[in-house]
């Protein structure tokens, strides 16, 4: 059995969307190539999502995807801008990871951009720039002259010169932008789309400057024609950058739309009109088969997390966690199918709500939930569990929708549902089902204190080893 999930390794810039494509994200990565290589006005798209969506993973295989597919036609730059923000300036880092791309024979017009970026960039980061000007494997004493110099020479610039070189500043700008263009320039007279397309991910990950600075240094040192940008970004999480920066007036998001021109989000679903699956749940199933979840176990989490991920927000990070989580339970439950399905189920429902519903697992723990809380946490509306008018199940009826729902009814009211003198038929049926499942001469005196006697003997590692 294993514990963490497995870490996706991608080979960049090599690595398509070849097998194993888990999320059939093919079509996904062949529609971004299709737009940027049509455009020629310089662009930013966000592929927008929240934390643990699978941003990372598809940028890195596009990268190499767009490269491979399309005969490189353009130049692919993935930056890693959150492991960049240690330093002051993030225009060195681009030119770094551009400069690992760029064919030798264009290294020339680099190196241009190279000098007139040194003279726009702050003091600091000329120290950068300087070192990767003497490249690698310089040895040690030459990159010591080469920090010493250009901490000198910022040291000795005197006010006398400041206005000076603001003229030169302007200048520089235009070598800079002009050296970018001619590296931007297709060999083929009549192509369209980007030849140069810088993807940067983790924006949102960064300290609220770096990431802002990012987003200007795209706006006015790369807005060039044929030059694209793919920012992987989680903009709600950007949005507070921006707030952070300039303050709560400013609307955050109209100051973002300065900066992005087209917004888009990977698929929830996959599959065609006929056939679809939450892509969610593709990605479980693969997960659990990885980490080798005990069989007897592992139907009742994909069907526990297919309710729970109908109404609640559940990321690819989320289901790793929960997985983890299960993987750490008593060794006598993960080994022995011999409990009763009713404790089992209780144990999986905490172990994914302790993760996806964190307010909420302390009421479950203690069977104080809401019916309120109950109904919008299993998404237990009337069409996904009631009856028609001639007392048939609704077409949208789903069976486990309805026993997770009123399992924890049955939990929460102390073993009770419906009238306590006289329940109805349905009823008093679903409590006979639950009370069997639940083994009743194991249980505690009252119901309700099931699930924590669940979690004290098959999750709580302290007092296992106590």
């Amino acid at each position: 059995m294993r514990f963490l999930p497995p870490e996706p390794i991608v080979d960049l810039y090599n690595e398509g969307f070849e097998e194993p494509d888990i999320l059939k994200r093919k079509p996904v990565s062949e529609a971004l190539s299709a737009l940027t290589n049509r455009i020629n006005d310089p662009l930013v798209i966000a592929i927008d999502g929240k934390w643990g969506s699978g941003k990372s993973y598809f940028l890195k295989r596009w990268v190499g995807a767009h490269t491979l597919e399309n005969e490189a036609s353009s130049v692919t730059v993935y930056f890693d801008a959150f492991a960049q923000d240690f330093v002051s300036d993030p225009l060195p880092a681009l030119l770094a990871a551009l400069e690992a791309r760029v064919p030798a024979e264009q290294r020339s017009k680099l190196q241009a951009a190279k000098e007139a970026a040194f003279k726009l960039v702050r003091p600091i980061s000329r120290i950068g720039l300087s070192l990767a000007t003497f490249g690698a494997m310089q040895a040690l004493d030459d990159v010591g002259d080469a920090v010493a110099e250009a901490v000198s020479g910022e040291a000795a610039r005197g006010i006398d010169t400041y206005w000076e070189e603001q003229a030169h500043r302007q200048t520089a700008m235009s070598q800079f932008r002009s050296a970018i263009e001619a590296l931007a320039e297709s060999a083929v007279d009549e192509a369209s789309g980007a030849s140069l397309i810088f993807v940067v991910d983790e924006l949102d990950r960064c300290r609220p400057d770096y990431a802002l600075e990012v987003l200007e240094i795209i706006k006015h040192f790369f807005s060039i024609p044929r030059v694209h940008f793919v920012l992987g970004v989680n903009l709600e999480a950007l949005q507070l950058s921006v707030a952070a920066r300039y303050g709560d007036k400013l609307d955050a998001a109209a100051y973002l739309q300065k900066f992005i021109q087209i917004r888009l989000a990977l698929p929830n679903e996959i599959g065609d009109r006929y056939q679809r699956t939450p892509a969610i749940m593709e990605y479980a199933k693969h997960l659990i088969e990885q980490m080798e979840v005990p069989q007897h176990l592992a139907e009742r989490l994909k069907n526990q997390l297919a309710v729970v991920a109908y109404n609640n927000r559940v990321s690819m990070r989320d289901v790793g966690k929960i997985v983890s989580s299960l993987m750490l339970a008593n060794n006598d439950v993960l080994t022995n199918e011999r409990f009763l399905p009713g404790w089992l189920d209780a144990m999986i429902d905490l172990v994914i709500a302790q993760v996806i519903k964190p307010d909420l697992f302390p009421k479950m723990l203690t069977s104080s939930c809401s019916d309120f809380e109950l109904v919008e946490y299993f998404g237990a509306t009337d069409d996904r569990i009631g009856r028609d008018d001639d007392a048939r199940r609704s077409r949208s009826f789903d069976h486990d929708v309805y026993w997770r729902y009123r399992a924890w009814q049955f939990f929460c009211n102390d073993g009770v549902l419906g009238d306590n003198e006289s329940p109805n038929e349905e009823d008093r049926r679903v409590m006979n089902a639950l009370g069997e499942s639940l083994d009743r001469f194991r249980s505690p005196d009252d119901v309700k204190k099931i699930p924590q006697k669940v979690y004290d003997d098959w999750l709580n590692l302290f007092r296992l080893h106590s």
